[in-house]
């Protein structure tokens, strides 16, 4: 599988226990996503999982059926110069992205200029619908069979999914009317 977050991104992972199913107790109207906003407030009271001597951690790995957003169509004729857009996706310990936050322009993600809604909405809604192989903990019995069991993944371990918060940069280019969006590394 295509590790997208092998291309520079950043995780962040959280205990299981305190990160609320949001998708599954949203109420979603007919044809509109689960997938809901990053709320600051709950996001201070995830607790940050701290790893001990016999443990190891995967991060997630991206679905090759992962689309990439596409270019808005209507802003080709503008000729717009690069854009940039980051998000924060939330990735749940089954790999549904289950909420998505707009970051550019926050100091992990600084921008020169502003970014038409078109771009953050085309990236959001491509994001949400992303799927991954969880995020997870490996624990082994003692810190000597994490060592004999390095560059092995969690062979031998019990294996704990974990949730995640990712960082992605989008890219936003045209080339001779043409638009293209790639990940940032």
């Amino acid at each position: 599988m295509l590790a997208l977050v092998a291309m520079g991104l950043v995780g962040c992972a959280s205990d299981p226990e305190s990160i609320p199913d949001r998708a599954a107790d949203a109420v979603v109207p007919s044809g509109r996503s689960a997938v809901q906003p990053f709320n600051p407030a709950a996001a201070q009271d995830i607790a940050r999982v701290v790893l001990e001597s016999h443990e190891s951690f995967l991060m997630p790995v991206g679905d090759l059926a992962n689309q990439t957003p596409i270019y808005p169509e209507a802003r080709l004729a503008d000729r717009l110069p690069r854009r940039e857009v980051c998000l924060r996706l939330a990735v749940a310990e089954d790999g549904r992205v289950f909420a998505v936050e707009d970051v550019t322009g926050a100091p992990s993600c600084e921008v020169q200029g502003d970014v038409e809604a078109e771009f953050v909405d085309s990236a959001m809604h491509a994001a949400r619908a992303w799927r991954f192989e969880p995020a997870v903990r490996c624990v082994f019995a003692t810190a000597e069979e994490k060592a004999a069991a390095a560059n092995t993944g969690c062979a031998g371990a019990r294996e704990i999914p974990q949730a995640v918060s990712l960082h992605y940069r989008f890219v936003f280019e045209q080339d001779e009317g043409r638009g293209t969006v790639r990940l940032a590394r």
